[in-house]
C-alpha cells in the first residue's frame, strides 16, 4: 500500500509503476500494489498529469479512484510505504498495530536505492516537469524496493 496526501499523484503512480513491474516478476502472485491518501476523499481520479506521465511510461493509470487511508482494512500482512514522514506518523496512528509494516518508501528501498532523497516531493500544482521528476524517482524507488523484496535476507517488517 503506497500512501501519499491525496492519492491522486505520488501514490498512484508509486502503485502503478509496482504493478507494473510485477506483471513480469516471479513473485507477481505474491504481491499486489494498491495506494491511499491520508487527507483525501474515496473515489477522485489520478491527477491528469500524473496519468500524462505515466503513460510516457507505458502505463494507464486513468481508472485510478482515490481511497482514504483507514476506510477499509487492509489484509493482514500488508506493506506500507509513506511517500513522506508524515504519511508514516499518520499511518502509524491509523493503523496502531501495524507499526512494524509502516515505512517510509525512500528508507524501504534501501540499500538498493542509493539515493539522496527518501522523501517523494509533492508534485501537485507544479508544472509537467516535476511530475517527470518525481516519476523518474519513483521509479527508482520501486524497483529498488523490488530488489529489496526479493533478497533473500529482505526483512521489511
Amino acid at each position: 500500500m503506497f500512501v501519499c496526501s491525496g492519492n491522486t499523484c505520488r501514490s498512484p503512480m508509486a502503485e502503478g509503476f509496482m504493478n507494473h513491474f510485477l506483471e513480469g516478476a516471479e513473485a507477481s502472485g505474491t504481491w499486489r500494489a494498491l495506494s491511499s491518501g491520508i487527507m483525501t476523499v474515496d473515489g477522485l481520479p489520478a491527477n491528469e498529469m500524473a496519468i500524462r506521465v505515466m503513460a510516457e511510461h507505458g502505463i494507464d493509470i486513468s481508472r485510478h479512484r482515490s481511497s482514504l487511508a483507514g476506510s477499509w482494512e487492509p489484509p493482514a500482512g500488508t506493506l506500507f510505504f509513506g511517500m513522506a514522514r508524515e504519511h508514516v506518523s499518520a499511518l502509524r496512528t491509523i493503523f496502531p498495530s501495524r507499526k512494524d509494516y509502516i515505512r517510509l518508501l525512500g528508507d524501504a528501498a534501501r540499500p538498493f536505492y542509493d539515493g539522496p532523497v527518501v522523501e517523494v516531493p509533492d508534485p501537485f500544482g507544479s508544472r509537467i516537469e516535476s511530475y517527470r521528476e518525481i516519476s523518474g524517482l519513483l521509479k527508482e524507488m520501486i524497483l529498488a524496493l523490488m530488489r529489496h523484496l526479493d533478497s533473500p535476507s529482505s526483512s521489511l517488517s
